[in-house]
């Protein structure tokens, strides 16, 4: 194992316990619950293969499902979310752009913050109409969505930044 995979799982790992043990049982106004697990994807290659990279979102969702009692709920989200994440990438990224780049801040530039953003927000739409299910709660579940995805945002950008110098350090 390489030391930037250990970086990756030890970031993940705490990722998930901040997600799981400090940010689930917040509800600010009731409404925002933030999520952000979806960064995890950030911080995977740009060449990762496609199946590997839903496998990642599969088990980082259902490692979240199993700790936070919500059956397959952000299994799914997540693994939707990595499958759309090639597709956004692909137009942000050059073609000579190594394959071990982090698709972050110094490989994408500006682009990196508007793929950030589109994947919270799939993530986040994809997670709220799972929760909501057949229940008729349009404007609850839209006015949920729109305060989770801000609240979510700020947080996730503010981990981002944390996150990001300790997974991009050279060996």
């Amino acid at each position: 194992m390489n030391s930037s995979y250990l970086r990756f799982l030890f970031a993940s790992l705490l990722v998930i316990a901040i997600q799981t043990w400090v940010l689930s049982p917040i509800a600010l106004f009731r409404v925002a619950t933030p999520f952000i697990y979806p960064i995890l994807l950030l911080l995977l290659p740009v060449g990762i293969g496609r199946i590997s990279l839903l496998l990642h979102g599969f088990a980082i969702g259902c490692i979240i499902d199993v700790l936070g009692l919500t059956p397959g709920l952000h299994a799914a989200a997540l693994t939707a979310t990595a499958f759309v994440r090639p597709m956004l990438l692909g137009s942000m990224v050059d073609r000579d752009t190594p394959e071990q780049a982090l698709p972050l801040y110094g490989t994408l530039r500006s682009g990196a913050f508007v793929l950030f953003s589109l994947l919270l927000l799939i993530h986040h739409i994809v997670l709220y109409v799972l929760e909501a299910g057949a229940m008729i709660r349009g404007a609850y579940t839209l006015i949920s969505l729109g305060a989770g995805y801000v609240f979510s945002w700020l947080l996730s950008l503010l981990a981002l930044a944390l996150l990001s110098s300790f997974v991009t350090s050279h060996d």
